[in-house]
């Protein structure tokens, strides 16, 4: 009797373990069911979005909104809002400010980040011989009614929100002065930046102003010891302007010297072939404190005298070592 309960017990416990295998079993098929329903729905979103946005040549900034949350929104028109004074210029969601619509649509990939919210948009911009393919890391999320809503961007600087920008820091800077470089291949940017506490102010001297420098539309470099920084003894402007032409851009800044005003010009070199940007010149003009019009002759440097330094090994102290 004993080995009969015995035997009725342990089978009633394995069919128990049964029962309880089948149905977790069950969940796990039906969880990743949904995760393969919703990744394909995400992904249908997304080839939606950049096919009716993107996949022509025509101006959809209007449409685009319906695909976006509203946080993403709200940053979009604060780092636009100001157009003499651009924080995005360029369009995140291509990562340029140029396309071609066909190109977009014959080689938009879209893949799974391993992650039932997080994508990458994969495409040719132009579709041109060599040219390496944009990707754009995008999380989604579903609003109330359930349907997505792209409410990220995690590989692009302004649209990741990994430091909860407030409006605080947006206003901390405002662009100072710009230079566009429209290459073969690639469209650079340069920006000088000014603190925002100095917009407007009279006889403002420019010190220690950030520069960053973009490629299509994406943060490649910044430099924060390139200006000169505040000297209270020296009444020079500090930075003067940027000056481009093909693929070269000039720094223009004044400081002191002894008992010298020194005008210093920076000129870099963007080599595509390489995708360095190179210091390629650094030059000064002298002028007596004391005697405007004593001759005092100038000093120039070429990459032929100072070898290869690239834009961010470039600081203030490396110029005055040159000459």
């Amino acid at each position: 009797m004993k080995k009969l309960i015995c035997f009725l017990l342990i089978s009633m416990l394995l069919l128990g373990c049964k029962q309880e295998i089948k149905a977790t079993n069950t969940i796990q098929n039906y969880d990743s069911l949904q995760t393969k329903n919703d990744t394909e729905k995400a992904i249908k979103f997304l080839k939606e979005f950049y096919f009716s946005v993107y996949g022509s040549d025509e101006n959809n900034e209007i449409l685009k909104k319906k695909y976006l949350s509203e946080r993403v929104l709200k940053r979009i028109d604060s780092l636009t809002s100001n157009e003499n004074d651009l924080i995005l210029d360029y369009d995140p969601f291509i990562q340029g400010q140029d396309y071609n619509g066909s190109s977009i649509k014959k080689t938009l990939k879209i893949i799974s980040l391993g992650s039932k919210d997080k994508f990458r948009v994969s495409f040719l911009l132009f579709g041109n011989k060599d040219e390496k393919r944009t990707n754009i890391d995008i999380a989604l999320q579903k609003n109330k009614k359930g349907n997505y809503l792209i409410n990220c961007i995690l590989n692009d600087e302004y649209l990741n929100f990994k430091d909860n920008f407030s409006q605080e820091e947006q206003n901390k800077f405002y662009v100072l002065d710009s230079a566009n470089l429209k290459m073969q291949k690639n469209t650079y940017k340069i920006s000088v930046l000014e603190k925002t506490e100095n917009k407007n102010k009279e006889n403002v001297q420019h010190n220690s102003n950030p520069i960053i420098l973009y490629k299509n539309g994406k943060k490649i470099a910044q430099s924060n010891n390139l200006i000169y920084p505040y000297n209270d003894n020296c009444p020079a402007d500090g930075f003067q302007r940027l000056v481009s032409k093909n693929n070269y851009f000039t720094i223009e800044q004044s400081y002191c010297k002894e008992f010298l005003f020194v005008s210093s010009y920076t000129t870099f070199k963007i080599d595509e072939k390489s995708g360095y940007i190179l210091l390629h010149k650094y030059g000064e003009i002298y002028t007596d404190r004391s005697n405007p019009d004593e001759s005092i002759s100038d000093k120039t440097l070429t990459a032929k005298d100072f070898g290869v330094i690239k834009f961010e090994y470039v600081t203030e102290e490396l110029l005055l070592k040159l000459l």
